[in-house]
């Protein structure tokens, strides 16, 4: 708890030379973060590094990267911050850019006493909040990030929605770039994508789970 509040007012700290621009969102819906200084026609020369969603306090929420974007759902009222930094293929940082929300609950809202009612049936309903589980197909890691990049090219041409995801494997001390396809929301569409896949690559990709 204290590690996020010290990185949470890090961040504030570092921040405070530029122009902090709050978003307000309401809670339990998705919204949709991609850059906004960062223009360019082609996502796919660039390593997008975002960071989790940050809070000051332990929050709900839920995320998912989908290479140049993030979908961020918060559950938790409060404020929060998402860092992202972007590479070029010479893993040189070319942008960072903080973006920052204020998540409300809109349901919550004042009422006269002519709005009150103790009739059961016009009571507000409590929404419940579904996070929706997502998959994707992970189909090669490489150790370098032109072959992944030329992995990644090759699925595009042939119309899959490739993207890279880079990680350090830390068994083996080393880096490596992922060539994932897509974003499913159920695990038999990306069974059948994976079926397509498998065809002509000869291999048998696996489905990864993305919370």
């Amino acid at each position: 708890m204290n590690i996020i509040k010290i990185i949470f007012s890090t961040f504030v700290i570092l921040s405070c030379s530029e122009q902090q621009i709050w978003q307000e969102i309401e809670s339990g819906k998705t919204v949709k973060v991609t850059s906004k200084n960062f223009k360019i026609n082609n996502s796919s020369n660039y390593i997008y590094k975002w960071s989790k969603p940050i809070s000051k306090d332990s929050a709900q929420l839920d995320y998912r990267i989908e290479h140049d974007k993030l979908l961020f759902t918060p559950i938790t009222n409060g404020e929060y911050q998402i860092i992202l930094e972007i590479e070029n293929m010479m893993k040189e940082k070319v942008h960072e850019e903080i973006f920052f929300f204020n998540v409300i609950n809109e349901s919550n809202q004042q009422y006269s006493s002519k709005d009150i009612s103790t009739d059961k049936k016009n009571a507000p309903i409590k929404k419940e909040v579904v996070i929706n589980n997502t998959y994707t197909i992970q189909v090669a890691s490489h150790k370098s990030i032109e072959k992944a990049k030329n992995d990644m090219n090759e699925l595009i041409e042939k119309g899959f929605d490739a993207y890279i995801e880079d990680y350090f494997d830390n068994k083996n001390n080393i880096q490596r770039w992922r060539v994932r396809i897509g974003s499913f929301k159920n695990k038999q569409l990306a069974m059948e994508v994976k079926k397509k896949l498998s065809k002509f690559r000869g291999e048998n990709p696996w489905i990864a789970y993305i919370k």
